[in-house]
């Protein structure tokens, strides 16, 4: 038997989470019904996995750009600011810190709108195999600490001019897991890809 992860620490950790990464009922409604919705369509292969006996979610996704643009937006932070976090619900509003090596720190202040209180996302890069993985620990800033066995692994593989993201997030238990996929937490990765997408379309531009 593994360790039990105590994940999370503190009452209320779903909600903090789903503030971030969720839309509310009402924003969720206004969500079906503007031009993510169409967007949407053009995703053909988004996909999102729960394995039953992992306490993993598993996102998968072809952008339409080389893996070393694809690569760029998530190692250097102007572009990460632009992309991480659904616009909204709570986009960045600045990047504390940002190690981009292995033990290296990371830091995102993200702002929900109506002046709500900031979320603070933090961790440490555990691996970077340039350009093709990256492994980092997760913690939310006053809810719960950082833990070596909560981590998001992202690939990156070359398909021709388009890559293939693979992104597994380790939530420690079914529990915690179920507990986020129940709440809905799609509608803000879905979000959160599209701004990437049109990140990565704006990058490929060409300069006139």
């Amino acid at each position: 038997m593994g360790d039990i992860i105590p994940f999370p620490r503190r009452p209320g950790w779903a909600a903090l989470y789903l503030r971030l990464w969720n839309a509310s009922l009402d924003r969720l409604g206004a969500y079906l019904n503007n031009s993510l919705k169409d967007r949407e369509r053009d995703m053909t292969d988004l996909r999102f996995d729960y394995p039953s006996d992992q306490p993993v979610m598993i996102t998968t996704r072809t952008f339409d750009a080389p893996r070393a643009l694809v690569w760029k937006c998530f190692s250097e932070p102007q572009h990460v600011a632009r992309w991480f976090g659904p616009k909204s619900m709570s986009p960045v509003s600045r990047i504390d810190t940002f190690e981009f090596r292995v033990g290296g720190k990371w830091r995102y202040v993200t702002q929900p709108p109506g002046g709500a209180p900031a979320i603070v996302f933090h961790g440490t890069y555990k691996d970077i195999e340039t350009p093709a993985r990256i492994v980092n620990t997760f913690a939310v800033e006053g809810m719960y600490e950082e833990n070596d066995l909560l981590t998001e692994t992202h690939t990156f593989e070359a398909r021709g001019e388009k890559t293939f993201y693979r992104a597994v997030a380790n939530l420690g238990s079914l529990a915690a897991r179920d507990a986020v996929v129940a709440s809905g937490m799609e509608t803000g990765a879905r979000e959160s890809l599209a701004q990437l997408d049109d990140l990565l379309a704006e990058l490929q531009e060409p300069v006139k």
